[in-house]
C-alpha cells in the first residue's frame, strides 16, 4: 500500500444525535450537531484477556488472547458550547422528562426501557449518536444511547459569560463503525443561539440569583451537574444489552458556584460548619425575561452545602459546593431546569 497524502484536521470531525423511535434501532437521517469544542474518542470498551496460559515458554502466544465487542458498554464524552436547539433535547434525555419545565422528582424511579419498544415520539428514552469521520465510510454510530452524565458552566470572565455544556452518553448495543449510508445532518444556524450569564443580571426584569440561600449574591461563575447514569442488563444473541435501567444506584445534583465574599455572603462560613442534617438552603438562577437567546434555568429548592471555601479571585470570593436532597414531598421537584428558545 502506497502512502496517503491525505490529512484530515481535527475541526473536520463533528458529532451529532437524534432521537430513535424504536429504542436501539440506529437514525442517521436529520441529526442535530452539537458545537463541540474539539473531539473525543469514544470508549469502545471491548473485552481482552491476555493472560498467559499453561504451556512451553514464559511468553503470550496468539493462542491465549481471548477478544470480544460482545456486552460491553460504549462511552461517547463531549464538551462544547450550551445553545437553545441542544440542550432542551439534552436536558429531556437525562431528565426523562418530555415537558417543557423539565424536572426530576424527590420519589424519582424511572421505568426500564427495553431495545426493540417502537413508536417512541420524544427524546426522553434513546438517541442515535454519531461521530461524522470526514473519511469516506468511516462514521461512528452509536445506537440505543442515553446521556448519563450533563455539566452546564459559565464564567463572566470567558467569553462574556457564554454557558458551555460537556456530557457523556452510554449504550450497551454494538456500534456501526462503517456504516453502508452515510449519516445526514441539519443546519448549524442554532449555534449561535446561546445563553450568557449576563441574563442573570440583578435588577433585570425576571432575573432571580440565588446561592445556598443568599439572594443577590455577586456571581462570578457556576458549574451544574446532573448524574443519571444506567445500567445495561440482559443479551441477545448478538451481543447486545436488551434492558436499559436508569438511576441505579441514584440520580445526583450538584451546583458549584463562586460568589464575592461580602456582607451579604460572609455568613455561608458559619452556615456550612452549624448545619445539620435537617438544615436546607435553595438555589435559584433564572434569566431576565426580555433575552433574546432564550431561558436557562435552575431551581433547586433543597441542598445541602458541602463546601465552603476561599477563592482569590480579583477580589476575596468563596467557592460554594452543594447537592440536592430530596425533601418529605415525594411529588416535589428535586430540581427543575428550563431549557428553551427565545
Amino acid at each position: 500500500m502506497a502512502i496517503s497524502a491525505t490529512s484530515y484536521s481535527p475541526k473536520d470531525f463533528q458529532l451529532a444525535f437524534v432521537p430513535e423511535t424504536t429504542i436501539g434501532t440506529a437514525v442517521i437521517s436529520s441529526a442535530t450537531l452539537i458545537n463541540i469544542d474539539s473531539i473525543e474518542m469514544p470508549s469502545l470498551n471491548p473485552q481482552q484477556v491476555l493472560d498467559i496460559r499453561h504451556g512451553l515458554g514464559r511468553t503470550l502466544k496468539a493462542v491465549d488472547i481471548f477478544v470480544s465487542d460482545s456486552l460491553t458498554v460504549k462511552e461517547i464524552s463531549f464538551s462544547g458550547i450550551a445553545d437553545n436547539v441542544t440542550m432542551p433535547e439534552l436536558i429531556e434525555n437525562i431528565t426523562g422528562d418530555s415537558s417543557d419545565s423539565y424536572a426530576i422528582l424527590n420519589n424519582y424511579e424511572p421505568a426500564g426501557m427495553a431495545v426493540g419498544t417502537a413508536s417512541i415520539t420524544d427524546t426522553a428514552h434513546t438517541v442515535t449518536v454519531i461521530l461524522d469521520n470526514p473519511s469516506a465510510g468511516y462514521q461512528m454510530v452509536f445506537a440505543g444511547c442515553v446521556l448519563t452524565s450533563l455539566t452546564v458552566s459559565g464564567d463572566i470572565g470567558e467569553e462574556s459569560g457564554r454557558l458551555k455544556v460537556s456530557g457523556t452518553f452510554k449504550t450497551g448495543m454494538k456500534p456501526d463503525l462503517s456504516p453502508a449510508s452515510a449519516a445526514t445532518f441539519g443546519t448549524t444556524a442554532h449555534f449561535n443561539d446561546n445563553y450568557f450569564m449576563s441574563e442573570y443580571a440583578v435588577g433585570e426584569s425576571g432575573a432571580t440569583v440565588q446561592i445556598a440561600g443568599i439572594s443577590d449574591p455577586v456571581l462570578k461563575s457556576f458549574s451544574f451537574t446532573i448524574e443519571n447514569d444506567a445500567q445495561f442488563m440482559g443479551f441477545d444473541d448478538d451481543g447486545n444489552y436488551q434492558v436499559i435501567q436508569r438511576a441505579l444506584p441514584e440520580v445526583t445534583a450538584t451546583l458549584d458556584a463562586v460568589i464575592k465574599y461580602d456582607a451579604n455572603t460572609d455568613q455561608l462560613v458559619e452556615t456550612f460548619a452549624q448545619q445539620t442534617s435537617a438544615s436546607a438552603v435553595s438555589n435559584q438562577l433564572t434569566m431576565a425575561t426580555a433575552n433574546t437567546g432564550g431561558d436557562f434555568n435552575i431551581d433547586i429548592d433543597n441542598s445541602i452545602i458541602t463546601d465552603v471555601s476561599f477563592s482569590e479571585e480579583e477580589a476575596m470570593f468563596l467557592s460554594v459546593s452543594q447537592r440536592a436532597i430530596a425533601s418529605s414531598t415525594s411529588t416535589d421537584p428535586f430540581f427543575t431546569i428550563t431549557a428553551n428558545a427565545s
